[in-house]
Parts: C-alpha cells; structure tokens; sequence
C-alpha cells in the first residue's frame, strides 16, 4: 500500500465519521425539538360559502386562511354548496375543521333564545343538534337554562347579557358581520307587501297580505338557494322553512313586530307556569280535504319529541307531557316554567298530518322519517305545494280551505345560479321580488329602476366563521381567544359590504337591531396579529425553525 493511498484512505475514513457524528448531531438536535416542542398543529380545513353564494363569506374566509397560514397553520379552503356544507355540519360524522354560514334572522329568533341556548347548550351538541360547534361549558349551561325559565323580563335580560359575556370570552365562534336587508318589488304588479327586521321582504306575511295589481295574481319570488328538502322533519336550513312554514300552519303566527297572533291556535291561556291550554281553530282542513283536530296538533309535537328531531329539540325539551283534553283542545304540561314557549316553540312547531305520519316509518321501510321524501307534502297552512324541482322552482298555490283570506293565487319560487341573475329577473319583470337581501353592488343599481321599490331592515340573523370544538387546537380556549384577532372585522365591513351592515366580533350572537337584548359594552377583541401571537406564546405554543406552530407541551 503507497503512502498516496494510505493518506486517501485516512481521509475518507475521516469524513466518513464527521458524517456520523453530525448525523447524530442532528438526531439529538431533533430530539430535543421534539422535547421543547409539542407536535405540530393539526392541518386545518375551512369551508366556506361559494363565492356566488356570499361573497363576502367567501372573500373572509380567503382572508382568514392567509393570517392563519402566517400564523403558522397549514389551512386550506374548500368553498361547498350550501345544502351540502349544511349536511356536513348536521352529519353523524362532523368530519370538518372550521366553517363560515350563518343563522338567518327568523322573527322567532327576536326572542334570544334561539342564539343563546339552541347554538350553545351542551344538550344540542350532538349530530343533528344546532350547536355544530360542540360548544360545551357547565357554567354556560347554567345561564342558558335559566334565561329560559325567567320570566321576568329585566331578570332574563340580566342572564342574555351575562351569556354574551361569556360568549365573547369562550369564542366558540366569531361572528363575521350582521347584513344589512335590501329588497325590491315590482311595484307595477303588487302592493302592501311586508318587510320584518331579521327576515326582509320573503316572510310569511307577504304571500299573505299581497295585493295583486293585474289579472296575474302569482307572486314570483327569486332566489340563489334551493332546498334541500321538502320533508319537516329533515328540514335544517333557513331556506328551506320560509316555504315549507307556508305549507305547513303553526300553532302562533308572530307578526311584523314579533306579537304572537293566533293561527292554528284560535287562543291560548297561560294557565300557570307550567300548563298552557290551547284552544285548536275549528273548521280547519289539511290540503286533502281531511280536518285537523287537537288530536293533530297532540300527534306532531309527540313525534318530533319521540323521535329527537334535532332542529327543534331544543324548543321542546321543556314539554313534559301533551294532552289532548278534547277534540279542539290541548294542554301543554311543562318540566318547568319556559318564557319563550308562546312565542318560540309554538311559533315554529310544524303541524303534521296524523292520519299520514302516523305509521309512515314502517309502512316506508325507513330507519327514519327524516328520510322520507314526502313529495305531495300535505300540510294546513296557507298554500299547497303543487310541485318542487330541483334546482329550478317550488310552486305553491293558495290553499282553498284555510282559514283567511288571501289575494294572490299562489307563488312561485325561481332559483337562480347568481345573485347576477336574481338582479337581471327583476330588471326584466322575470321575478316580483327578490328572496335574499341584495349584494352591496345591487342596492343603488335597483334604486335606479322605476318599477322597483326597495325597501330595506334590520338583521337580527349574522354570519359567521366557527370550528369543531371537539378537538384540537380548536379545543383550547387560549387558541380560540388567539384567532378571534385574526378576523379583520372592518375590512369585511367596509370593504366587502360597502358598509352595509353591522360589524361583527367574538361570541357576538345578540344584533344591536335586537336592541332589549343586545349588550353593548362587551369587550371583543379587535384584528390584531401580534396579540393572537401574544396569547398563543403565553398559552405555551411555539413556533419550529420551519415557522410551523406547534401545539403546547404536555
């Protein structure tokens, strides 16, 4: 062996071990990232509205996805269609990370029962209950339940904004914006149509009070949301119970101003605390010809109770018992005194057919009636479906057996692709009136057509971004209370709605337009990057030589 070969063969043998040795290095050095890091954040999923849905849903979404991204988070956004998102969230899966949608401003929701006990209420966090997020906290459970039970009013009022106290502070959601409700009419083919805060123009009352000015007596309604369903007890979206509530009758009707006004129910006594006595309206039939009786009204509220129809078990879970006392009267018996059970459960508990539901399950072969498709949809209310198509229109016209009078001949809901087409139907007397509130960019461009009137309210209704809570990291509150500074609250204001609207914050489910409940001196965060860092760091999360964050050390 040459002294050349010798000195190479040094050489390589050296090197060779440099690169063990900082091989080794590098595993201790992970090794002890790994001891001074906990693991990284899970990747995060957010689906939002499509873009032609709700833009400005969509353009905050976009927005969120990018500071969370420099936050460190691996996010990415998937924009779904409404009635699938909604079936994501309500699924026995609730496969899904974050979310932007919103809940709509129902007149029944003025009552803040609704948005404080139904979203929230650890009860309601299971597949199929409104409290999507998983939000569960004992202490929030004890105000929520005992806003229901108060019956003084300045009492419960001390409780709702002791609840969006903590609503604020817990952040299982951030509400996004309130919108602002524009609408328009055609005002050369109809008259005295209604606009209620929280709804807009598409209420129950404006079928109902329409005057018609021409020989054409169908008001034709435009919209960019289908329904999923024409089935009460699978119904879960907004969209769909403003049609389905004027098929189906209730027992209480609310007016423009939120009064209960008798409908099935021809009276009510509140016989103490716990016992209401309803006197059902004589006379009344379902769309085929059959009549209802208390022996209906006893069978509905039983069956969505019995078989834990999750949209409305929060609105019933104070029924101890129905009694049918007599062929035209009910008694409603309580577990406990409940304020809004006149004005919410009554005001929104479908009437159902007995004589068609009552063995339908087996009779189907179903597991369950929400999977029913309930096609001819036979209800009492003040119009019958004639026929609903995918994707194209709901048709329904005046039903001849109810109990007032009504002027137009029925209404057809069109469904368009964009808020675009909505916009170019009225223009072109396509449409009588629009279903949703206009887009920013549409209100002045409607201002300008002389066949129109706008019209516009208040919403009591918000959009918002909110997560699954049951894991991580949206299961730490030190996260949530981080994120909540990530929203840019007026960009989305300013920016996206042109203004048109109310600003929106952390946990805020109350709208100022809901001015006895709302609280106004609750201290949300505001869009600050730096304080979300602040609080993550002070929680224990780090960030790695990648920039990743990772999740505190346990």
């Amino acid at each position: 062996m040459n002294s050349k070969w010798k000195k190479t063969g040094w050489a390589v043998w050296l090197l060779a071990l440099v690169l063990v040795l900082s091989a080794c290095s590098s595993d201790t050095g992970t090794e002890d990232a790994d001891v001074e890091h906990g693991e990284v954040v899970p990747d995060v999923r957010i689906f939002s509205s499509l873009r032609d849905a709700n833009e400005a849903n969509y353009l905050a979404a976009v927005d969120v996805q990018k500071v969370w991204e420099e936050l460190g988070i691996s996010v990415s956004l998937e924009p779904q269609e409404f009635n699938t998102l909604i079936n994501i969230l309500y699924s026995d899966e609730q496969d899904f990370d974050a979310y932007t949608v919103g809940w709509g401003g129902r007149v029944d929701r003025i009552d803040p029962d609704m948005f404080i006990y139904s979203i929230f209420h650890s009860s309601n966090a299971i597949a199929g209950g409104n409290n999507t997020t998983g939000f569960m906290n004992e202490a929030y459970d004890r105000i929520a339940e005992a806003q229901r039970s108060e019956m003084d009013p300045d009492r419960r009022q001390e409780l709702i904004h002791d609840a969006q106290e903590m609503l604020a502070s817990e952040a299982p959601l951030l509400t996004l914006y309130a919108r602002a409700l524009y609408h328009a009419y055609n005002n050369e083919r109809f008259d005295n149509m209604v606009m209620m805060a929280g709804e807009g123009m598409y209420n129950e009352w404006t079928p109902m009070r329409a005057t018609p000015l021409t020989d054409d007596k169908w008001l034709k309604v435009g919209s960019i949301f289908d329904l999923d369903t024409v089935n009460p007890v699978g119904a879960h979206s907004t969209y769909e119970w403003r049609n389905l509530r004027l098929i189906y009758d209730k027992l209480v009707r609310l007016s423009p101003t939120a009064e209960p006004q008798p409908a099935a129910a021809e009276s009510w006594e509140i016989v103490d605390d716990t016992t209401i006595e309803v006197k059902v309206r004589e006379g009344m039939s379902f769309h085929d010809g059959e009549p209802v009786t208390a022996a209906d009204v006893k069978f509905s509220y039983d069956y969505y109770i019995d078989w834990e129809v999750g949209y409305f078990m929060a609105f019933l879970e104070a029924i101890d018992s129905v009694e049918e006392v007599d062929e035209y009267t009910v008694r409603f018996h309580l577990k406990q005194p409940y304020a809004p059970f006149v004005g919410v459960t009554m005001a929104q508990i479908p009437i159902i057919p007995k004589h068609i539901w009552e063995n339908l399950v087996e009779e189907e072969g179903l597991s369950h009636p929400d999977e029913y498709l309930n096609e001819q949809a036979i209800g009492s209310g003040p119009f019958q479906l004639d026929h609903w198509r995918r994707g194209q229109e709901l048709r329904a016209s005046k039903n001849p057996y109810f109990y007032e009078d009504i002027a137009i001949d029925g209404f057809i809901y069109d469904i368009y692709a964009q808020h675009e087409g909505v916009m170019t139907a009225l223009e072109t007397r396509d449409i009588d009136m629009n279903a949703e509130q206009f887009i920013p960019a549409h209100i002045e461009r409607s201002q300008q057509i002389p066949h129109l009137t706008v019209v516009d309210a208040g919403d009591i209704g918000y959009q918002y971004l909110s997560f699954n809570m049951r894991k991580p990291p949206f299961d730490d509150l030190a996260f949530r209370q981080a994120i909540a500074h990530t929203v840019d609250y007026d960009t989305i204001l300013d920016v996206y709605l042109q203004g048109y609207g109310v600003k929106g914050g952390a946990g805020l489910v109350i709208s100022p337009d809901n001015e006895f409940w709302y609280k106004p001196d609750v201290d949300r965060p505001e869009f600050d990057l730096d304080a979300a860092r602040q609080i993550l760091e002070a929680a224990g999360y780090t960030w790695d030589d990648q920039g990743r964050l990772r999740l505190p050390v346990e």
